[in-house]
């Protein structure tokens, strides 16, 4: 399915959290032979780490925490997914998953551009949309993730913990 993705070296999947990023990057490292990096290996704000890390080669980066620093200053050479999700998904998700009691929710999220309230999902695709991408990019729908064989089915992902994207 992302196998045309191998000729870029490195690639950054980003969008709001719970919009699908950690598994369309296992996805797509799977597919391209890429290297997975989870955005654990960066403190997930660690923006030094993250630059760090995009040194490498044939690395799959899933970096949600990273929308605004790829369209602002995105490192050379790299190419950006950006996950798309319905924002009543996402939050359905947050909700499940208890995103604002126990991972600290929206805080972080809107650090990154100046706010201290508001719907951090919402906030990343205005941004996203309002400015011009100067590296290539593919925004990719969750939805279009369910023909891949690593997706696993609404139903069996009810217990998911945060990070899990497998049974």
């Amino acid at each position: 399915m992302f196998e045309h993705l191998a000729a870029h070296t490195r690639i950054v999947v980003t969008g709001p959290q719970r919009s699908g990023t950690r598994v369309a990057a296992k996805m797509i490292a799977a597919d391209t032979g890429h290297a997975f990096v989870d955005e654990m290996e960066f403190a997930i704000k660690d923006a030094g780490a993250f630059r760090e890390v995009l040194r490498r080669e044939r690395v799959v980066v899933q970096a949600p925490n990273m929308l605004k620093d790829m369209v602002d200053d995105p490192p050379p050479g790299t190419f950006v997914v950006l996950m798309r999700r319905d924002l009543e998904r996402i939050h359905a998700s947050e909700r499940r998953i208890r995103w604002a009691e126990v991972y600290g929710g929206n805080v972080t999220e809107l650090a990154k551009f100046g706010l201290s309230e508001g719907d951090p999902a919402a906030v990343k695709y205005a941004y996203w949309d309002a400015h011009e991408k100067p590296v290539p990019f593919l925004e990719l729908e969750y939805e279009a993730l369910h023909s891949h064989p690593l997706w696993v089915p609404e139903q069996l992902r009810q217990d998911f913990g945060p990070l899990q994207t497998e049974p």
